[in-house]
């Protein structure tokens, strides 16, 4: 398996010399195991990654939603197969606390917000409901979900192909002390754990209890008590700059050597001794 990161930044996407090292735009990620592939998130990320799909011919594609805060779906507007006649789109989308994610969809592509419906666009649009806990399969691969803490709700995902797993925690912020059962569980001997690690507890997390995102403290904690193999840190605050976030790198390496900070365009694989990056 790999994962591929097309976008890592949460809240908004962020350009300029302070962002070139890790990048600005907002989440999607490329999952990717043979010939098969599901994209997590369609932030700004997704942009590149659609045109990349076209370049290659490809004439399917799968993203599973974390949820509907913006920052996660504004990317799905510039999807360039989107617009391909012939070109089969899905949506898998979680059932959160403002009701099922067709009406939730379809209100963002109308006005005022945008002018042309997926059912104009040219491709087949179809999006897929579940319940957060369901587990379903997607391409070939095996997807397990869980409800996680954020405002308005999110859903984490599991993805497993020839014994090798990665589950995404995004869009969750930790209770304090030791990660709950459930979700230590649910992240339980994966080779990677991409998580939320919007803030930091040695500087800028107290005044933002309640936000809906989590530390990279939090999520060491959490690979250790799920005997997980490596932590991915994601979902970069828009205010956090290259140099900041190479300090807070070095701080847990100094604490798990294996584990790191996503770098947009970056290609992690899984299965190699020990796992690369390119």
């Amino acid at each position: 398996m790999s994962v591929t990161f097309w976008g890592v930044r949460g809240s908004t996407p962020v350009f300029g010399r302070d962002y070139l090292t890790f990048g600005g735009s907002t989440m999607c990620l490329e999952l990717a195991a043979s010939e098969s592939r599901v994209i997590v998130d369609a932030g700004s990320g997704v942009q590149e990654l659609g045109r990349l799909l076209l370049s290659q011919g490809v004439l399917n594609a799968h993203i599973l939603l974390t949820h509907f805060h913006v920052d996660h779906i504004v990317g799905l507007m510039a999807f360039a197969p989107l617009y391909r006649p012939g070109f089969s789109l899905t949506i898998h989308a979680p059932v959160l606390s403002l009701g099922p994610p067709e009406p939730l969809l379809e209100s963002f592509f109308k006005p005022p917000y945008f002018p042309v419906s997926p059912a104009e666009a040219g491709a087949s649009f179809t999006i897929r409901s579940f319940r957060p806990g369901e587990s379903f399969a997607v391409s070939g691969m095996a997807i397990k979900t869980h409800e996680l803490t954020h405002p308005g709700g999110a859903c984490g995902y599991r993805v497993s192909h020839g014994g090798r797993s990665i589950a995404v925690v995004i869009d969750h912020e930790h209770a304090p002390g030791r990660p709950g059962k459930a979700l230590v569980d649910f992240c339980s001997s994966a080779d990677l754990v991409l998580y939320d690690a919007h803030w930091d507890e040695a500087s800028d997390y107290a005044p933002h209890r309640g936000w809906g995102h989590s530390t990279w403290q939090a999520g060491l904690r959490l690979l250790h008590a799920a005997g997980a193999r490596r932590l991915g840190c994601v979902h970069h605050a828009p205010q956090a700059t290259d140099a900041e976030l190479l300090r807070r790198e070095t701080d847990l390496r100094r604490l798990h050597s294996d584990s790191f900070f996503a770098r947009e365009g970056e290609t992690v694989r899984l299965g190699l001794e020990p796992n690369t990056v390119t």
